[in-house]
């Protein structure tokens, strides 16, 4: 597993590939895991093998692999390895491909980013050159692989439309733990909060960035107090903290509004958990892993009907999926406020729903892929 991004970073792709690592060798496979080298962190883990990495001041959280290390490159190029699988197509990518041809094994690539939206994060740069550059090179690493898999049906029709032609399979991650679901406790999380017993607590789980839409959230909630006692409980960090304050400060929502910063994965999962409701406004994602985990917690979700939350809710059943529009998320949140018995029911439906998204069984799917890879390669 190569990836760009790996713990102890907080990221849905983290998030991805550290649940198919642990599914896999509970399954008795072999995983390394080549990813850059975190400043200040060692790994417990014997196999993670880490590349020296820089970071450059837009992402002091991002660091990137310096790939002019020829120790590290010959360790990996003697790996006994039977499939490459990348996380992305760039720098610690190109290392995944040339490993891949130099071991003359498969080479797998899971798109778990549209990485055309977030160019804003390229410095010097403005996203009308870098969008289109991005997804040409995006598509023509794609070309290059045996196997891209798509988080969601969603992308896959978005990177055919790209000009992928590759062998291009879905394959949703599985993040539903249901030993740690069970084991949570939120009574801790109001108290420790400020908010108090009876208000609505609407909760979100994000990277905030641009690219996330929280200000879409916090002007929702401009229009929730005005008629109903509620708190957005924000979960998570990142570049636009500081400006979304501002804007919960503009809109006059701050005193409604906690920012809690980043949280470990349980929790984070404790703060869901303590919600009523969950509310998610991302257009970007590929499948929406914290939605899925705010089924998996028995939670009402109402979310912006794009990208691959479209594949994980099942609109007026599991969830409730709504266009970009503040009016239209803020009704909807208004109604299930009213409606406990609704709120209950649509949460109950949610969980069962999450149930599709285990981490064995998505292992099992990537196996199954896997051997169809190395079976083809196989002299006949």
């Amino acid at each position: 597993m190569f990836s760009e991004s790996y713990l102890p970073r907080i990221s849905g792709v983290t998030h991805s590939l550290s649940a198919f690592v642990a599914a896999l060798r509970a399954r008795g496979h072999y995983v390394v895991v080549v990813a850059p080298a975190f400043p200040g962190h060692t790994d417990d883990d014997p196999d993670v093998r880490r590349l020296p990495s820089f970071r450059i001041p837009p992402q002091r959280d991002f660091p990137l692999a310096n790939l002019l290390a020829p120790a590290t490159w010959r360790e990996i190029a003697q790996l006994d390895l039977d499939v490459v699988h990348t996380h992305s197509p760039f720098l610690v990518g190109r290392l995944a491909a040339r490993v891949a041809r130099r071991r003359r094994v498969p080479l797998v690539f899971t798109h778990h980013t549209q990485y055309d939206e977030y160019v804003h994060y390229v410095p010097w740069f403005s996203p009308s050159l870098t969008r289109p550059v991005t997804r040409r090179y995006v598509t023509s690493y794609a070309n290059q692989c045996d196997l891209v898999i798509a988080p969601s049906s969603v992308i896959v029709e978005r990177l055919r439309s790209l000009g992928v032609r590759s062998r291009v399979e879905v394959l949703s991650t599985g993040v539903v733990d249901e030993a740690l679901i069970n084991s949570l406790d939120p009574s801790w999380v109001r108290p420790t909060f400020g908010i108090p017993a009876g208000r609505a607590l609407l909760v979100t789980a994000s990277r905030l960035g641009k690219e996330k839409s929280i200000d879409l959230l916090l002007q929702m909630l401009a229009v929730v107090v005005k008629q109903r006692d509620a708190t957005l409980l924000i979960i998570g960090g990142g570049p636009e903290e500081m400006e979304l304050k501002d804007l919960a400060r503009r809109l006059g929502v701050a005193d409604r509004t906690v920012f809690t910063g980043q949280q470990t994965h349980k929790s984070a999962l404790g703060c869901v958990a303590a919600g009523d409701i969950f509310v998610f406004a991302s257009q970007t994602e590929t499948q929406g892993l914290a939605v899925v985990e705010a089924m998996a917690a028995g939670k009402p979700v109402v979310a912006v009907g794009a990208g691959g939350v479209i594949d994980a809710i099942e609109n007026g059943v599991s969830g409730e999926l709504v266009p970009a529009s503040v009016d239209i998320m803020a009704e909807r949140i208004l109604r299930l406020i009213d409606e406990p018995a609704r709120r209950g029911s649509l949460g109950a439906r949610a969980r069962e729903a999450s149930r599709r998204f285990s981490p064995d069984g998505a292992a099992g799917k990537l196996v199954d892929l896997y051997q169809s890879l190395v079976r083809a390669e196989s002299p006949s």
